[in-house]
Parts: C-alpha cells; structure tokens; sequence
C-alpha cells in the first residue's frame, strides 16, 4: 500500500502534472468578419524546473488552431513587408510567460463553424508536448 501511495505521490510531483499549473490570463478572441481570426493571451509557468511546451491548440468552433508568429521580411529591395511564419510549439521556460498579441505570437483559428459575436466564450484546448490538455474560454472582443 506504502508503494502505491509513494508512486502516485511521485507521478503528481512529475513533468505530467505541471501543464496543469500554465496560468493563463486575459485570453480573447479578435471579432473580425469571415471565417479566419486570431487569439491572444498571456501564459504564466509557475513551476521552479520544469518548462512547459505547447504543440497544438484546438477549438470546437474552428476547423483548424495553429500556432503563429507575425514576422517582417525585405522584399525584393521594395521595403519591408509583414507575414505569418507558423510555429511547431511554444515553450514556456521555468517562472517565465508568454505574450501572446497582436503583431506577436497568436493562435489562428481557421474555418470558423459559424460567425463569432461579441461577447462570445471560445473554448481552447491547449496540448502540451507530454500528451497533457488544459481547456480555456477565451472572450471574443472588437480591439
């Protein structure tokens, strides 16, 4: 008995259980019209050691979630131009965060399933590289 209280003791102290304490603050949705938008958040990593890594999102309301960041390029001599380079993961270091915004990272929804509405709560699903979920409701607003 002593063995199994020990081994379930160690596995909640272990990388498995840290997903779960990624503090997400101030999660929305952008209104825009059609049926591609973006989110942003900020994603806190309290853990002392370990770093915690997304590598994908998913939404009931969207065909597709990725993971972006806006990136500026010269083009051809012509001046800068700004585009989106897709990402395979974030990693949040030990006591760090993640600002996710506009002109930054972001997740992009794609294929939206029906017009979003101001107001709205949009389920996320955030996975982590050791097969770990966290579920958020981010808030959709016109900014």
């Amino acid at each position: 008995m002593h063995r199994i209280v020990g081994w379930m003791l160690a596995l909640s102290l272990s990388p498995l259980g840290l997903a779960h304490s990624l503090k997400i603050e101030n999660a929305w949705v952008r209104l825009l019209p059609g049926s591609t938008t973006a989110a942003y958040m900020t994603l806190i990593n309290p853990a002392l050691k370990e770093s915690v890594k997304i590598v994908g999102v998913s939404s009931p309301i969207a065909a597709r979630v990725s993971l972006h960041t806006t990136s500026s390029m010269e083009h051809m001599g012509h001046g800068e131009m700004t585009g989106m380079k897709p990402l395979d993961s974030l990693t949040i270091p030990p006591k760090g965060r993640l600002e996710l915004k506009p002109g930054g990272i972001h997740l992009m929804l794609e294929g939206l399933k029906q017009p979003l509405k101001l107001g709205q709560k949009v389920r996320l699903v955030l996975r982590f590289a050791d097969g770990d979920t966290q579920t958020l409701e981010a808030t959709v607003r016109n900014q």
